[in-house]
C-alpha cells in the first residue's frame, strides 16, 4: 500500500470513527435522560439550564474520550476497516451496557458504580439469578447480543454512507454545540461553587464519571477568592437554623402488640471507671448481661441525651429545641395507655433536664419511682454520685426488660481534636436483662429507643418514621455506622473512620490504631448514603 493511499485510508477511518462516535453520543444522550428523571428537580431556571447543557456536554464528552483512547490509535496502527468496525462495535457495546447498568443502579441507590458499590451490585445480581428461570438468563444474554448487533449495524452504516454523511456538512456545527455545552456547563459550575449556589452544586454527582471544575481550588489558586471567607460562607450554608424539620416523616399509624412486659432504660451521665466497677459487681447479682457489641456514646452529655430520647442525630437538636417538640413516639404510646415515666436522681444536673426540649416535659425524683410489671416504660437518669441508688432500682425492676448504659464515654471532655472519636474512646458498656439482642458489630445511642419499642408498638413504615436508629433485637445493622457529634459527622466503617467537619474538610483514620491515612478519601457511595440518612427528617430551605 502506497504512502498516500495509506494516508487516505487512515483519514477515511478517522472520519468514520467520528460518525460512529456521534451515533453513540445520541444513544448516550437518551440513556442520560434516566439520570435526569431520577435526580431531584431543580427549582430555578439557571439550575435547569445548567442541567441541560451539562447533560449535552457530558454525554457528548464520554463517547468522544473513549474514541480518542480506544479507537483512534487503532485507526493508525490497524488500518483495516472490517477489523476496526468489529472491534469498535464490541467496545461500544460494553460501554453502553456499563452505562445502562450504572443508570439503573443510580436510580435504585442514588450513586454510581465503582469498586465499592460493585459489592452491592453483586448481591443484587445473586438475588436476581438465584433460582432464576431459563427465560431470565436468556433475556440477559439476548440483551447483550442485541446491543452488539445494534453497534455492528451503526458501524457498517457509518462506513457505507460515509461520503453521504460528509456531504451533509453537519459535523462542524454539531461539534461546536457539544464543545460549547461542555465548556459552558463547567463555567457555570465554577460560578455556582464560588457563590455556593445549591441548585447547581447539588447536581455534582448526577452523571457518571463527572468531575466538574470547582471554585475552591481553582479560584483560590489564582487569588480570586479567600479560602477562609469561602469556608465561613459554607458554614453559614450548613447552619442548623436553615433546617425545615419534617418530624415524624409521616403521621405515625401504629398498632399495639400483645407484648406487655414493662421495660426500663437507665442512663448515667458518664461511663467512669468507678461506675464500671460497680456495675461489674451488680451484674451477677441482678442478672445483667453485657452483649458483644461496640456501643458508641456522645462526647457531650447533652447531645447524648438528645440522641437517646429522640433517636435522631444531634444535627436536629437546635431545631427540636426551637420548635419545642416532644419525641413523636410518645403519642402512640399514650394512645395505647402505656405508662411512660421519667426519673432523675438527686444530683442529676439541671442542665440536662427534659424541659430544654419542651417546657411541659418534666422528670420526677428517683425517690418517687414505683415499678409495675406490665405496660410501663421508665427512663431513669442517674448521676455518678447517686450510684448507690442503682441497687434498689435493679431490685424493683427485676421482672422487667432493662437496658443500662451512659450518655458519654469516660474522660471524653479531656480528649482534644479528632482523637476523641476513636472507637476505644467513644465506646461505653451496655448492660441488658430479658432482651434477645442480635449479634451486632456496632451500635449508637439512637438505637436504644427503637430497641425498647419494637416489641410494644408496630408502626406503618416501621420505626424509620420517627428515628434514625435501628432495633438491636433485629440483625440488620452492619458497617458503616454514621453518627453526628455536632459540628462533626463521623462515619465508622470496619476498616476506616471518616471525620467530616462543617467546612467540608475530612480526615480518614484506620479503625484499629486510629492512624491518619494521608491522601485517603471516603468512598463516595458511603458518603452519599450517610448524608441522605442523616437529613432524612429535614427539608433544607434554599435561598435563591
Amino acid at each position: 500500500m502506497g504512502k498516500y493511499q495509506r494516508r487516505d485510508k487512515i483519514a477515511r477511518l478517522i472520519s468514520w470513527g467520528h460518525w460512529f462516535t456521534f451515533a453513540n453520543i445520541v444513544l448516550c444522550l437518551f440513556i442520560g435522560l434516566l439520570y435526569i428523571e431520577a435526580a431531584p428537580k431543580s427549582s430555578t431556571a439557571i439550575g435547569n439550564l445548567y442541567m441541560l447543557v451539562s447533560w449535552i456536554g457530558h454525554f457528548a464528552f464520554l463517547p468522544f474520550i473513549f474514541f480518542i483512547i480506544l479507537i483512534f490509535p487503532f485507526c493508525l496502527v490497524v488500518p483495516y476497516s472490517k477489523i476496526l468496525r468489529g472491534f469498535a462495535a464490541l467496545i461500544a457495546s460494553f460501554g453502553l451496557i456499563a452505562l445502562i447498568a450504572d443508570a439503573l443502579f443510580f436510580r435504585q441507590y442514588g450513586y454510581h458504580l465503582n469498586t465499592y458499590s460493585m459489592a452491592q451490585m453483586t448481591r443484587d445480581a445473586e438475588a436476581v439469578f438465584t433460582g432464576a428461570s431459563f427465560v431470565i438468563i436468556s433475556g440477559v444474554l439476548l440483551g447483550f447480543l442485541l446491543t452488539v448487533g445494534i453497534q455492528l449495524l451503526l458501524a457498517n452504516l457509518a462506513w457505507k454512507r460515509l461520503e453521504y454523511l460528509q456531504q451533509r456538512r453537519i459535523g462542524a456545527p454539531v461539534t461546536v454545540i457539544f464543545l460549547l455545552c461542555f465548556f459552558v456547563s463547567h463555567s457555570i459550575h465554577v460560578w455556582a461553587d464560588a457563590v455556593l449556589y445549591d441548585p447547581i452544586t447539588q447536581q455534582d454527582d448526577m452523571f457518571p464519571l463527572s468531575y466538574p471544575t470547582t471554585a475552591k481550588t481553582l479560584m483560590a489558586k489564582h487569588g480570586v477568592i479567600d479560602v477562609e471567607s469561602y469556608q465561613a460562607r459554607q458554614q453559614m450554608l450548613m447552619a442548623t437554623d436553615k433546617i425545615k424539620l419534617k418530624y415524624p416523616q409521616q403521621p405515625l399509624l401504629c398498632s399495639k402488640t400483645d407484648f406487655q412486659q414493662s421495660t426500663t432504660l437507665i442512663l448515667f451521665e458518664r461511663s467512669s471507671s468507678e461506675i464500671q466497677k460497680e456495675l461489674e459487681t451488680l451484674a451477677a447479682k441482678h442478672q445483667l448481661e453485657r452483649p458483644q457489641l461496640k456501643l458508641l456514646a456522645h462526647p457531650n452529655r447533652d447531645g447524648g441525651l438528645f440522641q437517646v430520647l429522640y433517636g435522631l442525630p444531634d444535627f436536629y437538636q437546635e431545631s427540636i429545641e426551637r420548635q419545642q417538640l416532644k419525641p413523636a413516639y410518645l403519642k402512640p404510646l399514650n394512645d395505647f395507655n402505656f405508662d411512660v415515666r421519667w426519673y432523675h436522681s438527686e444530683n442529676w444536673g439541671s442542665s440536662l433536664s427534659l424541659s430544654q426540649f419542651h417546657p411541659d416535659w418534666q422528670s420526677q425524683q428517683l425517690t418517687e419511682f414505683t415499678s409495675h410489671p406490665q405496660n410501663q416504660i421508665n427512663v431513669i437518669l442517674i448521676a455518678e454520685e447517686d450510684i448507690s441508688t442503682l441497687n434498689k432500682v435493679l431490685q424493683q425492676t427485676g421482672d422487667q426488660q432493662l437496658l443500662l448504659t451512659a450518655l458519654s464515654p469516660a474522660q471524653s471532655e479531656e480528649l482534644l481534636g479528632n482523637k476523641q472519636f476513636a472507637l476505644e474512646n467513644m465506646q461505653v458498656p451496655l448492660w441488658q436483662r430479658h432482651y434477645q439482642l442480635a449479634d451486632q458489630p456496632i451500635a449508637g445511642l439512637m438505637d436504644l429507643v427503637p430497641t425498647m419499642l419494637e416489641d410494644r408498638i408496630s408502626c406503618a413504615g416501621s420505626h424509620k418514621n420517627y428515628t434514625n436508629g435501628e432495633s438491636l433485637q433485629t440483625p440488620k445493622r452492619s458497617w458503616p455506622l454514621v453518627e453526628t457529634y455536632s459540628p462533626f459527622i463521623v462515619i465508622y466503617d470496619q476498616k476506616e473512620i471518616t471525620i467530616l467537619d462543617n467546612s467540608g474538610q475530612f480526615s480518614v483514620y484506620s479503625s484499629g490504631d486510629f492512624e491518619l491515612k494521608k491522601q485517603a478519601e471516603p468512598p463516595v457511595p458511603v458518603l452519599i448514603d450517610a448524608l441522605k440518612e442523616l437529613k432524612r427528617f429535614s427539608e433544607t430551605e434554599n435561598k435563591e
